[in-house]
């Protein structure tokens, strides 16, 4: 429990001192999977608050047709398909990093936007239409913090320089659009590969 503690004062530590904070990550080994997972976790959850506890001047989904279950895949799976997409790339890139490594810097980076998320939900319960920008505004703070914590901690991890890493994350775009369109072709070919099966299979159960 201490051990854990320890972990997540660092991780707060890293939100400050990105380079110095991802250094130790890469090279002093200062992570915990079991704490930048359940942060993922918690990213998950946040989503599905954000869906239904928005205050209801600012909040247009339709609650009637909610699915936790979806919510929270839809809300993990970009951060996911960019862990992918960017070891896929990297290994290209002649990139340092390992897949944990990457994982562990995207979880770490993630905490900023979760807790301006947060607080945004609960600030939507209590503001006017009006004031809606200045939210909105407020909880970009946390997005572009998330993304600035992400470009350092790939330049770390990676041993990238700045021009590099810039190049390596237009071309991890490029291959997460490659890699849905891969999924989607696949699984489409597997249902109608099963689909087929399925109608031969109820022909000869109709002749026999």
């Amino acid at each position: 429990m201490a051990g854990i503690v320890e972990d997540g004062k660092y991780m707060f530590r890293v939100l400050l001192h990105p380079f110095d904070g991802f250094y130790d990550v890469k090279f002093l080994g200062k992570r915990n999977f079991a704490l930048a997972t359940f942060v993922l976790l918690i990213c998950g959850v946040v989503g599905i608050m954000n869906y239904q506890y928005t205050g209801f001047i600012l909040n247009y989904n339709p609650l009637f047709a909610m699915n936790s279950v979806t919510i929270f895949v839809t809300t993990l799976f970009p951060f996911l398909l960019f862990l992918i997409s960017n070891w896929s790339v990297a290994t290209l890139f002649d990139g340092n990093g390992s897949f944990g490594d990457i994982y562990i810097v995207i979880s770490y980076a993630l905490v900023p936007k979760l807790l301006f998320d947060i607080a945004g939900i609960v600030l939507s319960n209590v503001v006017i239409q009006e004031e809606a920008a200045l939210l909105y505004a407020f909880m970009t703070i946390g997005t572009v913090w998330f993304a600035f914590l992400l470009f350092c901690g790939l330049c770390v991890v990676h041993e990238y320089t700045a021009l590099v890493n810039v190049v390596t994350l237009a071309a991890s775009f490029c291959s997460a659009i490659v890699i849905v369109f891969l999924s989607m072709l696949y699984f489409t070919l597997v249902g109608k590969v099963v689909g087929f099966v399925y109608a031969v299979f109820l022909e000869l159960t109709k002749r026999w």
